[in-house]
């Protein structure tokens, strides 16, 4: 390559970002680019959870400490979405997250100071009640300030396959690295340090005072919180398909430990996971978009999807080798990002204006409940045999499409108190 095209291909490249940039500053609000950049980074430094058995080996913990910590910090994972999504309807997004990050910073260096099993329990609980406040909070946020359905599902993608996703994708490829060359502590204090820089950046660049009306929806004791029978069906069919889909991280390694493979197949499967979800991204966005904003039925798409994530997660329960499992994992790309833009979709014309905080607070209570009956369905089918673990799953998948498919006749939520839509869809979540 000579000199004089190596330069046309730089600029190239640098006019290419310029207008991508461009384009995000054209239909992501400024206050969003701050929360999705603050949540990229929470993530990328994301070390404390994955890390957290390793965190405890080294202090001379065996597997019986480790489980009850871990649990430990699940229930805190729990109760911490609902907390969130009240204080989040009450407060405010800046006073939410500067609290909950600064919760956060506080805790993790004292986890790596902590040596009685007790301390430890406290700790975990109380870094699982902060642990996934970002991801409430930046979803209510679009919620409340993209109405219009196409850049809603377009917002939503960006959040999963490039900021969540991605941000995921650095912190295991980078926490493993870091760890062999500065110890487990080490981790903890980096992970602080961005909670406390994430902290300083909501206090200095969030606007104060924005925070949810209410509206007429404060008429409702609850606080405009009602568990509907559409929401509970909404509620079931995530915690069927996400039991299945935490499968990536639960039953996947438990599986390939079992076929005799090491700990580094399982590292590349999770990596080329990851890689297929952002590569995917940016092509399926714009179809996903387009559904979104011409009142296509997204309760469909996420049966689509739930279905797109139990065959090849069952698949996966049969593989032998690692290429097997590899192709399992690349496969679920296409349906993780369908069903996680479509159910954003209905969740947010379920959600009255008053109520966004809470109606995400208990939407992400089904990812932490996943997290724990998904590694509890793959020890139960790894007992039986892998092809009781693959119907398992696959049932489980099937049952969260199932679930999905009455949500089509759910009643809509009256936008005009949120600003209205302007897209004029009809009155359903579809």
């Amino acid at each position: 390559m000579t000199q004089a095209t190596r330069q046309v291909r730089i600029h190239d490249l640098a006019v290419r970002s310029r207008t991508w940039a461009a384009d995000i500053r054209a239909w992501c609000p400024p206050e969003l680019r701050l929360l999705l950049a603050g949540l990229l980074l929470l993530r990328a430094a994301g070390f404390a959870y994955p890390f957290l058995s390793y965190l405890l080996a080294g202090k001379g913990h065996g597997t019986e400490v480790a489980g009850v910590v871990l649990a430990a910090f699940g229930a805190g994972w729990v109760g911490g979405q609902v907390a969130c999504g009240r204080l989040l309807d009450r407060f405010g997004r800046r006073p939410t997250l500067v609290a909950a990050a600064l919760v956060s910073a506080a805790v993790m260096p004292l986890l790596t100071a902590a040596t009685s099993p007790t301390l430890l329990v406290a700790g975990a609980v109380a870094l699982g009640l902060v642990f996934d406040t970002p991801r409430v909070v930046v979803g209510a946020a679009i919620d409340e300030l993209v109405p219009e359905p196409g850049r809603h599902a377009k917002l939503n993608a960006l959040r999963y396959g490039l900021v969540v996703n991605g941000g995921a994708l650095v912190a295991g490829g980078v926490g493993g690295l870091l760890a062999a060359q500065l110890g487990v502590d080490a981790l903890y204090w980096i992970n602080a340090a961005a909670s406390a820089l994430f902290a300083v950046g909501v206090l200095r660049r969030l606007p104060a005072g924005r925070r949810h009306r209410a509206g007429p929806a404060k008429e409702d004791r609850r606080g405009g919180f009602r568990l509907t029978r559409h929401l509970v069906l909404l509620l079931g069919s995530g915690l069927a398909t996400m039991t299945a889909l935490v499968g990536i991280a639960a039953a996947l390694p438990m599986t390939m430990a079992a076929r005799g493979l090491p700990p580094g197949a399982y590292g590349l499967t999770a990596l080329v996971n990851s890689l297929a979800v952002a590569a995917l991204t940016p092509a399926m966005t714009p179809w996903l978009s387009r559904r979104a904003a011409c009142g296509r039925s997204m309760p469909a798409m996420a049966a689509v999807g739930s279905v797109a994530i139990a065959v090849p997660m069952a698949a996966a329960a049969l593989a032998q080798t690692t290429p097997g499992f590899i192709v399992a994992a690349a496969a679920c790309a296409p349906g993780e990002i369908t069903w996680f833009v479509a159910t954003a979709h209905v969740l947010r014309h379920m959600t009255p204006p008053g109520g966004r905080g809470r109606y995400h607070g208990i939407w992400g209570t089904v990812l932490a409940a996943a997290g724990t009956l998904s590694p509890l369905l793959a020890a139960w089918g790894l007992r039986h045999g892998s092809h009781v673990l693959a119907v398992a799953t696959l049932a489980a998948g099937l049952a969260g499409a199932a679930l999905c498919i009455p949500l089509g006749r759910a009643p809509r939520t009256d936008r005009g108190r949120a600003g209205g839509t302007g897209d004029g869809a009809a009155a359903t979540p579809a």
